[in-house]
């Protein structure tokens, strides 16, 4: 959801959520110390799932995972929402164009139902010590505040908090309209409706079932192209564009899960490319990264594109139980002999052998050993053989430490 008439139509929710996030601080100075953080840009990409929202934030040299918790809506709640959202067309045709419909701010034309969490069922976390009390510290705080920003913009982002994906909020009144009329679509103030609502609503009907398409691998016809004149794109860039375009296509296609490709990692694809570290000084400007977390980056993106950037980064946020898991699956597995796991953070830590394997934000396990440095402040480099499995990921982590040794 883009656009200056979106922002408008979410102010009641941005608004909702500031204030509720506001009351939940308790007035503590970490909500202003917050702000400064998030306007600053020092918080990543936020990640959100079922009861929670998180993201890494990045305070000087260190880099803290903060986690604001809310409470999932119920069945019946998403229910009695999609049934009230069915009954107004400007909703429907604002979901059946994958678009998070204003009706949602407003509870009264939301079925009673209160997408924003109360005050009292906001809570805190963070790898920071204050944040592992539970209590409020500077890191969530910025998250708090990169939230209320990024609701103007993508107010999906609280709906898959709360339990729900767009998507799927969008096929439950899907069903509830298949076949029908939604009736007329509500004009704007200048007399006008939009065409591509209009659209929406006559193709409301569940499409046919999708054609097979082969998805096998081909050779991309730019690689016999010649360079077009300056100052057009190289073809190998061309090329780059269009094996990207591809693999975005074939994850559509499969069904399966795409590559989190952002801004960030869409920068860290062209430094990567042959020429791109020319533009280093600028991208670390535009980014507020330094030269030397970017160079890393790259490196990742090299083993294994978007997610291994984004996990040289930063790990992504670990559920509950999954680092101790996978402690145990590498030990059971006898990838480890006398290493001494460390869970920091996100990341597991052999301190003995100087590896860590991070969560990826692919679901995968990332390699890295320590470049220089103690193992708790130093340089971490990404290694190839990000796997599903634990064990994998530890191993080739290992050979990667075997094949470069830690400076001092």
């Amino acid at each position: 959801m883009t656009g200056s008439g979106n922002a408008r139509n979410m102010a009641p929710l941005v608004a909702a959520w500031k204030q509720a996030f506001h009351l939940a601080t308790g007035g503590s100075g970490s909500y202003g110390k917050g702000l400064n953080l998030s306007r600053n840009g020092a918080v990543a990409q936020i990640h959100a799932q079922p009861g929670r929202l998180a993201a890494a934030v990045a305070v000087k040299r260190a880099t803290h995972h903060a986690i604001l918790f809310v409470p999932e809506l119920a069945a019946t709640q998403w229910d009695a929402l999609a049934g009230r959202l069915a009954g107004s067309p400007q909703a429907v045709a604002d979901l059946l164009a994958n678009r998070v419909p204003a009706a949602i701010a407003d509870p009264g034309h939301a079925g009673g139902i209160t997408i924003v969490p109360g005050a009292e069922e906001i809570t805190f976390s963070c790898s920071c010590p204050t944040g592992h009390a539970g209590r409020l510290c500077d890191h969530s705080a910025a998250l708090g505040h990169a939230v209320t920003e990024r609701l103007a913009t993508a107010a999906s982002v609280l709906l898959g908090a709360r339990g729900m994906t767009a998507r799927t909020l969008a096929s439950l009144v899907r069903d509830l309209v298949a076949d029908t009329d939604p009736g007329a679509l509500p004009a704007d103030t200048d007399g006008t409706v939009r065409a591509d609502q209009l659209y929406s609503l006559s193709a409301h009907r569940s499409p046919p079932p999708a054609p097979r398409f082969r998805l096998d691998t081909v050779t991309p016809i730019t690689a016999t192209l010649d360079d077009p004149p300056i100052p057009g794109p190289r073809a190998q860039d061309l090329t780059w564009m269009v094996e990207d375009a591809a693999d975005r296509a074939r994850a559509l296609l499969s069904g399966g899960p795409g590559h989190p490709h952002d801004d960030l990692a869409d920068t860290v694809r062209i430094l990567a490319s042959p020429d791109g570290v020319d533009r280093l000084p600028a991208a670390a400007h535009a980014t507020g990264h330094t030269q030397s977390a970017l160079r890393a980056m790259m490196i990742g993106y090299r083993h294994d594109g978007p997610a291994g950037a984004h996990a040289t980064l930063a790990a992504a946020p670990a559920l509950p139980g999954t680092l101790e898991q996978a402690r145990e699956a590498i030990r059971s597995s006898r990838a480890a002999t006398l290493g001494i796991f460390e869970i920091d953070g996100d990341a597991l830590t052999d301190a003995t052998a100087g590896i860590q394997i991070r969560l990826g934000p692919d679901g995968r396990w990332f390699p890295f050993t320590l470049y220089q440095g103690d193992w708790r402040t130093g340089e971490w480099r990404p290694a190839p053989g990000a796997s599903d499995d634990p064990a994998q990921a530890y191993r080739a982590a290992r050979r990667a430490r075997a094949a470069r040794p830690a400076r001092r």
